[in-house]
């Protein structure tokens, strides 16, 4: 398993939006100008860092709210819903890892959908080579 991390995250639930609406616009974060019906707005809701056991292992857990502008109204916004929680339930990673959704929801507000999905995936903090002090031996002649 690589080392994974949310960047990685959000690329493959933006390769997936692409498979599923190849026409649209995805915009991460925040829009600047130009958004049109049928695209797509992926917001990152929160992380949290459960530490586990005494090492370096840390669970992840990260949320995001996926919106999506429909074309045509409450039809369209339940139709993408449907797809968004099939193709989005797991997701794989550019190094291929596949991770799961644990939560999927969506809901209709003001005729735009919000599509939340979050994963879960273990993180290490791995220690640099450069940490090992040097040995030497004393041998008398």
């Amino acid at each position: 398993m690589a080392e994974i991390n949310l960047s990685l995250v959000l690329d493959a639930i933006t390769v997936v939006l692409d498979s599923v609406s190849p026409e649209s616009s995805i915009y991460i974060d925040k829009v600047e100008q130009g958004l049109n019906d049928g695209d797509f707005l992926v917001r990152l809701i929160n992380t949290d860092y459960l530490k586990r056991g005494t090492g370096e292992l840390n669970r992840v857990v990260s949320s995001f709210d996926i919106i999506y502008f429909p074309k045509n109204g409450n039809k369209d916004c339940i139709c993408m819903g449907d797809k968004l929680s099939e193709s989005l339930s797991m997701i794989k990673l550019s190094t291929e890892d596949i991770i799961r959704a644990v939560e999927k929801s969506f809901e209709i507000v003001d005729s735009i959908l919000h599509f939340r999905v979050s994963y879960n995936y273990n993180t290490i903090k791995y220690q640099n080579a450069d940490n090992m002090g040097r040995i030497s031996l004393n041998r008398g002649n």
